[in-house]
C-alpha cells in the first residue's frame, strides 16, 4: 500500500457560539481555511484531485460546501469536490475517505477537512409546503435537533449531549466536583496556550465586522468560565444532573483543511510533509456508551498502527463533556496519563461540529513539530453512537 502524508495543514480560529465569527457564512470559513491550506502546501490547487469536506448543519446552504467554498476561495474549477455528514467526526471522516482512496492509488492528493457555524443555524417550520396550522405553526431549532435527531427517538429517546453526560457521569460515579474540577484544568490548558500563542501557527486570521466595524480575528475566543468558583456555581442543565454549561461543551463556528497526498507525489512536489498517516479506524456502539465505543476505536487505530500509547506522545481527544472525557481517560490508563489535550480541548476552544476533529488534528500536526516529539492520536467520538481515531507521525 502507498505512504500517505500530509503535505499541509490551516485552520480558522474558533468563535464561540454567537462570538467573533457569528456573522460569517460555513462557506465563507471554509474556503479561507482551503486557501491558506492550498498556500502553505506550495503548489497550484489544479494539482489536487477533489476536496472532500464535511457539514453536520448546512446553517448557510451552501449545498455542497466542498465544492461551493472551494470555488468561493478562487481555487480551480477542475479539482472536484464534494460533502460528508457523520456529524461531530466529520473531519477526521473526510481524511479516512481520502487516505483510502490516496493508498488506493484512486487519487494522488486530496484536500480535506470540516466545517460548522452553529451561529448561523436557522431555525424552521416543518412541512408548510403541504399544509400549516396549529400542529406544525412553531419553530425548530435546526442546533437543538441535530443532537435530539442523531439517533432514532423511537428506540434511544430524545437524547442531547446533556442526557449522554449525565448518564456517563452516574455510570463512572462522577461528581460535580470532579466534573468541574477536569473542566477548569482544561479551560486553564487553554487559556495558557492561547496566552502564550502555542496555536498561532495553525490560524489562518479571518476578517469579519463586529459591531459594524471591521475587524481581524486571529486568535480563538477562549473559554469563558475562568475561575473554579464560577463553575461551581453554575446550574445544572436538566434536574438531578451534573451536567452544566461549564463542565460540556459550548457550541463554536469554525473551519479546518488538511491536504493529503501520496508520499511519492509529495517528493515529486518537492513538498515536505509535515506527517504521514499511520492508523484510523471507525467503531460503532450504542449512542448512549459512545466512552467505550471510542476505546474501540482507539485500539483498533493503534493495532492498524503498530503502535501501543506507551509510543504516543499527545493524545487529543474531543471533550464533548467532562464526564465523556474522565471516562475515555480513566479506560485508556496509565500510558495515557500526562498525554491528553495537553492544551486543552473543547471543553474550553468549543465544538464547532465538523470541523473539530480537523482543528485538532491541525493543532497536533504543529504541537509536534514545535514540540519536537513523534506521534499524535486524535480521537473523536460523534453523536449517534460512532466514534473516529487517527494516528500520525512526524
Amino acid at each position: 500500500m502507498r505512504e500517505v502524508v500530509i503535505i499541509s495543514a490551516a485552520r480558522t480560529p474558533f468563535g464561540l457560539y454567537r462570538g467573533s465569527l457569528a456573522q460569517l457564512r460555513s462557506q465563507d470559513l471554509a474556503a479561507s481555511s482551503m486557501r491558506e491550506a492550498v498556500s502553505r502546501a506550495g503548489i497550484e490547487s489544479a494539482q489536487l484531485d477533489a476536496s472532500i469536506f464535511s457539514e453536520s448543519i448546512q446553517s448557510s446552504l451552501p449545498a455542497n460546501v466542498g465544492r461551493h467554498a472551494w470555488l468561493l476561495a478562487g481555487l480551480d474549477e477542475n479539482p472536484a469536490g464534494y460533502t460528508l455528514n457523520v456529524l461531530c467526526g466529520g473531519a477526521l471522516q473526510t481524511m479516512i475517505s481520502a487516505c483510502s482512496k490516496i493508498m488506493a492509488g484512486e487519487y494522488e492528493a486530496i484536500l480535506t477537512g470540516g466545517v460548522e457555524t452553529n451561529s448561523q443555524a436557522p431555525y424552521y417550520i416543518e412541512n408548510p409546503r403541504y399544509e400549516l396550522g396549529a400542529h406544525n405553526l412553531y419553530f425548530h431549532d435546526q442546533r437543538e435537533e441535530i443532537e435530539s435527531n442523531a439517533q432514532p427517538r423511537e428506540k434511544y429517546g430524545s437524547l442531547s449531549r446533556y442526557d449522554i453526560a449525565d448518564i456517563i457521569a452516574r455510570h463512572y460515579g462522577l461528581s460535580r466536583v470532579i466534573l468541574d474540577k477536569y473542566a477548569w484544568g482544561s479551560k486553564s490548558l487553554a487559556l495558557e496556550s492561547i496566552k502564550n500563542g502555542a496555536m498561532s501557527s495553525c490560524i489562518t486570521p479571518i476578517t469579519t465586522k463586529i459591531n459594524k466595524r471591521e475587524v481581524i480575528v486571529d486568535q480563538d475566543q477562549g473559554p469563558v468560565t475562568r475561575s473554579m468558583e464560577e463553575l461551581l456555581a453554575m446550574p445544572a442543565i436538566k434536574e438531578n444532573g451534573t451536567a452544566t454549561g461549564g463542565n460540556t461543551a459550548a457550541l463554536a463556528d469554525g473551519a479546518a483543511s488538511i491536504i493529503m497526498a501520496a508520499g511519492k507525489k509529495a517528493v515529486e512536489w518537492e513538498c515536505r510533509p509535515l506527517a504521514s498517516l499511520k492508523g484510523f479506524a471507525i467503531k460503532a456502539g450504542n449512542p448512549v456508551l459512545i466512552d467505550k465505543t471510542s476505546i474501540k476505536s482507539i485500539a483498533r487505530s493503534l493495532q492498524i498502527a503498530g503502535l501501543t500509547l506507551k509510543d504516543i506522545d499527545f493524545i487529543d481527544i474531543h471533550e464533548p463533556s467532562a464526564a465523556f472525557a474522565l471516562a475515555v481517560s480513566e479506560q485508556l490508563g496509565s500510558d495515557a496519563v500526562g498525554k491528553i489535550n495537553v492544551d486543552g480541548g473543547s471543553l474550553a476552544y468549543g465544538h464547532a461540529g465538523a470541523a473539530t476533529g480537523g482543528a485538532m488534528v491541525v493543532n497536533m500536526l504543529y504541537r509536534l513539530e514545535q514540540r519536537d516529539a513523534a506521534a499524535g492520536l486524535i480521537n473523536v467520538g460523534a453523536l449517534g453512537g460512532q466514534s473516529f481515531t487517527i494516528i500520525i507521525k512526524r
